[in-house]
């Protein structure tokens, strides 16, 4: 049996060898991730009739445009950014961080919204830049009941209420933001997209009508 100590060369040469292999198997990941989750979001959408187009951000991010949709749906635009698997520290740092594979719907209606109330998980993707909308509106901030760590800002009781109801309507789905606001786009859900989530339609995508449903009901009563 050889016993010799090991120099830093020897560490650096492992380092690099290590890193060569996660970056190839992190890779090939991905390459079977990203088209997955391309179909799953294209059969997601079927639903809603119209006409759909993608556009890819480098092999790790993409971007589906659907319009023409069936009332009130205007318009659909589902944004997916994969997890940096090739490059295993920024994977680390951001599994620490609680990070996934990203999903980011912005809805458009055809109806009137009336309401507007932002519900955000404080440690989660986009969390920075709602925080700081929220500080410029001066919305009243507050623990969601019964979800933490996620919080809820609306500018009245009635945002408070209608957020309340549509988190309801998504149970226990794991939810990075839902946010709602009178302009184009009304609608933002943020969420992780697990690894192992292989059905079609997409969770989210199966409930989008009846949240969209609850919004606009919500809008002639006021």
């Amino acid at each position: 049996m050889f016993n010799w100590p090991l120099t830093g060369t020897d560490l650096a040469i492992g380092l690099a060898g290590f890193l060569l292999l996660w970056y190839v198997v992190g890779m090939q990941i991905n390459r079977r991730r990203a088209p997955a989750l391309v179909r799953q979001v294209r059969e997601s959408l079927q639903p809603f009739g119209g006409t759909a187009t993608i556009r890819w951000f480098g092999r790790s991010a993409f971007r589906i445009e659907a319009e023409q949709l069936a009332s009130p749906f205007v318009r659909l635009g589902i944004s997916v950014v994969l997890e940096p698997r090739e490059t295993f520290f920024l994977w680390a740092v951001g599994r620490l961080r609680g990070r996934r594979d990203w999903l980011v719907a912005a809805v458009t209606l055809g109806g009137r919204v009336a309401s507007s109330f932002e519900v955000y998980h404080p440690r989660r993707r986009g969390a920075f830049q709602v925080a700081s909308e929220i500080r410029d509106k001066e919305w009243r901030q507050e623990p969601l009941a019964g979800r933490p760590p996620l919080l809820c800002a609306a500018p009245d009781a009635d945002g408070h209420a209608l957020a309340r109801e549509i988190m309801g309507l998504l149970g226990r789905m794991e939810i990075w933001r839902v946010g709602l606001r009178p302009e184009a786009p009304h609608l933002t859900l943020s969420l992780p997209v697990s690894a192992t989530e292989t059905r079609s339609p997409l969770p989210i995508f199966a409930v989008l009508p009846q949240l969209v449903q609850t919004v606009l009901a919500h809008g002639t009563r006021r």
